[in-house]
């Protein structure tokens, strides 16, 4: 099994818009970080647990190009605004995908 942290920033990302924070503020990369989700891979599937809006940037920047199914924790725009590109995977790969809400 492995798991990909693609983003372990808060509901608005790191750095939020119009902050002044030293976080924000910084220019340590570490510190600029996508909306909450992750990637699980194991035994020839692939799960990504959330997909906010930074959904299609997490997929590119983890060269993630097969998806079994969606995991949704909840229903916060945070967690799901990233729905619509699942439709590049009904695409290319010729599937449906599963979607799970917890």
């Amino acid at each position: 099994m492995k798991i990909t942290f693609l983003g372990t920033g808060t509901s608005q990302g790191v750095p939020v818009i119009a902050c002044n924070c030293p976080v924000c503020l910084s220019t340590d990369e570490r510190d600029k970080r996508l909306r909450t989700s992750i990637h699980i891979s194991h035994r020839n599937n692939s799960f990504v647990i959330d997909s906010g809006p930074d959904f299609r940037q997490q997929m590119l920047r983890a060269k993630i190009n097969d998806l079994t199914a969606l995991i949704f924790t909840h229903e916060h725009k945070d967690h799901v605004a990233g729905m619509d590109d699942i439709r590049a995977f009904n695409y290319v790969l010729q599937k449906k995908l599963i979607f799970i809400v917890h």
